[in-house]
């Protein structure tokens, strides 16, 4: 049986929200976009929430607001996707690349700190809540969380929580509310946990802040053109207050947005449920490290089921994907780190000691299928495929 890397399942409201935005004649930004950004702001307890063209967007109209600029340095994890680092560089900005943790793959307070220790010229960090799980925001005075840390020093704090819907915080607050970071940033990419097809939220709490971004995802302009439609007065007069960017979502997407918001909680469900068959069928195959349990206190979004090969089972982790796949299964990696990519090892500030935690990440990792359609059939062909494969290359492996 093939079972594919991510299916997507659209099986509720969107083809009826997309006939009603069709049939209203106004596609691009207007009600429905309005709608999904109220519905939004309300599923994670935001004052504001500011619907983009994509996550990417939504990173860099954030730091734009959060003051990067030319001369910024910006911390960010060598474990996320490109589109973290890059907008710091849109902007003129300086990436100084940090190393994560070994058995999650976050950035971690403590890791944070060492970098502010040695780094006092950071003036912003991006936390990337990788695979679905929070990073751990807050703390105590004793032992302060990344938010502290950074409000301490000055520090501005731009979330990317491309993974990380719907997850919380360390107390049960939902990822993308109030916490002290003044914006989170959320993908609605093809196979993130909820899709518009391409397309990103940032949600704030700050009105200045909401109101930059508000204007600088449509060319700087201060009346959006749905404003300008219904509102009384000349639909052709408006003011550019600054030199802005093309980032707004259309109502087309909305739509598909608004259709899986309903659902949400209902996907999150499913891919909790496959996780656990996940822990309990592959739990005790000595080869490989499965993600670990996250505290109780905290809620898992499970946007991706990564797991590791121990390095001392001597497997190599292509052999093992290609062994998968000839099966029929589809499988990704995640990510290759910032430091080992051209550009950024090139342009990055690098650490002088290197990155040991995201190179073994890398080397060792793999993503298996993880989507609330998957079916019981597919579920077991997966396991299956894995099981042999482990085997098929732990005869030739040699061992440590």
């Amino acid at each position: 049986m093939n079972v594919p890397f991510f299916r997507l399942d659209a099986n509720g409201n969107e083809l009826r929200y997309l006939r009603e935005v069709l049939e209203s004649g106004w596609l691009t930004s207007g009600e429905r976009v309005l709608d999904f950004e109220r519905a939004f702001a309300a599923s994670v307890g935001a004052r504001h929430a500011i619907a983009v063209n994509s996550c990417t967007a939504a990173l860099h109209l954030a730091c734009e607001a959060a003051g990067v600029g030319p001369g910024s340095e910006v911390l960010v994890p060598s474990l996320t996707f490109t589109a973290t680092a890059e907008v710091v560089e849109y902007l003129g900005g300086r990436v100084r690349i940090v190393d994560v943790d070994p058995t999650t793959g976050l950035l971690t307070p403590h890791l944070l700190k060492q970098a502010l220790d040695s780094h006092p010229s950071i003036s912003c960090v991006m936390p990337v809540h990788f695979a679905g799980a929070p990073c751990r925001m807050l703390g105590t005075e004793q032992d302060p969380g990344i938010v502290d840390l950074c409000h301490a020093r000055g520090i501005s704090v731009v979330e990317d929580a491309a993974h990380a819907f719907p997850a919380t915080y360390e107390g049960g607050k939902p990822v993308g509310s109030p916490i002290g970071a003044t914006t989170c940033c959320f993908s609605f990419y093809a196979n993130k946990t909820i899709t518009t097809g391409e397309g990103g939220m940032v949600t704030t709490d700050d009105d200045a802040v909401a109101e930059r971004m508000r204007r600088m995802r449509l060319h700087g302009i201060d009346r959006s053109t749905w404003d300008r439609h219904t509102r009384i007065g000349a639909a052709w007069e408006y003011d550019v207050i600054a030199a802005g960017y093309k980032y707004n979502l259309t109502d087309i997407a909305a739509a598909i947005g608004l259709a899986q918001l309903e659902r949400a909680q209902e996907f999150r469900g499913a891919r909790a449920r496959l996780v656990e068959a996940y822990r309990e069928r592959l739990g005790g195959i000595e080869a490989l490290r499965l993600p670990p349990v996250h505290p109780t206190s905290s809620h898992h979004a499970w946007h991706l089921f990564v797991i590791r090969i121990d390095p001392a089972s001597g497997i190599d982790r292509n052999r093992l994907i290609e062994k998968i796949n000839d099966q029929g299964i589809g499988t990704s990696v995640h990510y290759k780190p910032l430091h080992r990519m051209t550009h950024w090892s090139k342009t990055a500030l690098l650490e002088p000691s290197g990155y040991p935690n995201a190179d073994d990440w890398y080397e060792h990792c793999l993503s298996l299928p993880l989507f609330p359609s998957m079916t019981p059939e597919e579920f077991e062909s997966v396991c299956t495929a894995v099981e042999s494969a482990v085997v098929e290359c732990l005869d030739g492996a040699p061992r440590q």
